[in-house]
């Protein structure tokens, strides 16, 4: 295909932008990204899907030097039977999105506002899908403490960010204000679960669902937006 006509097409296309409202720390956060990059693909011929993710804190009093992961989700699902069953639904969920994990792998649970930091900065750099990708993998297959700076930078280097330029960022108090400020906007917003996919910043839906249910889904809120999705 020539790059006229592929530009014809994109013309054709109309463009959706959909806002990922997740935390890195969230295990449907995890199969929810891989859904949308699938669904995308389904896609593809129907709309131009540009993502945008956007911070959210499920655990926002966390200490900054996290805690422990296996007592903190022993505490919050006492039930046994009930974390087994939420295991399995994770890992079958992963599937459907093309992809697996452990779910129970990872033991340290850390603040994600620095992490949060590190998307932000990646979207001005225009590698924030990039990011994402290695950020969750780090966390949840390499159990990478993502709530720590000299980790964080790591990972922004194998992203192809510059690393000194995130170094200063992580450790910049307006960068991290402004997280804060934009996962409080999305709570007070009603915001209470994630992933949330809003759609055109108009529209949207909650939970990681399946490839095709989720282009059904995009679908009908693309038309409840009616209109183009803005670029910036």
């Amino acid at each position: 295909m020539s790059e006229n006509n592929a530009d014809e097409n994109d013309k054709d296309r109309p463009r959706l932008l959909v806002d990922i409202v997740s935390d890195p720390v969230c295990p449907w956060c995890y199969v929810g990204l891989k859904a949308f990059l699938q669904t995308r693909d389904m896609m593809a011929g129907e709309f131009q899907l540009l993502p945008r993710i956007r911070a959210y804190q499920l655990n926002p009093d966390t200490p900054m030097e996290g805690v422990d992961r296996v007592a903190y989700y022993a505490k919050k699902f006492p039930d046994e039977t009930q974390r087994a069953q939420m295991l399995h639904a994770l890992k079958a969920a992963a599937l459907g999105a093309g992809f697996t994990f452990e779910p129970d792998k990872p033991k340290h649970l850390p603040n994600t506002l620095k992490a949060h930091q590190l998307i932000r900065l990646a979207h001005f750099d225009g590698a924030q899908e990039r990011l994402a990708l290695k950020l969750y993998s780090a966390f949840w297959d390499d159990c990478a403490d993502i709530g720590d700076v000299d980790t964080l930078v790591k990972i922004a280097d194998a992203a192809g960010l510059d690393a000194e330029n995130a170094r200063r960022d992580l450790g910049d108090e307006k960068s991290a204000a402004e997280v804060k400020a934009e996962a409080e906007a999305f709570r007070q917003a009603g915001v209470s679960g994630v992933p949330t996919f809003i759609v055109n910043e108009r529209t949207g839906f909650s939970g990681a669902l399946p490839p095709a249910r989720m282009a059904e889904a995009l679908r009908q809120a693309a038309m409840q937006t009616q209109t183009a999705a803005p670029t910036g």
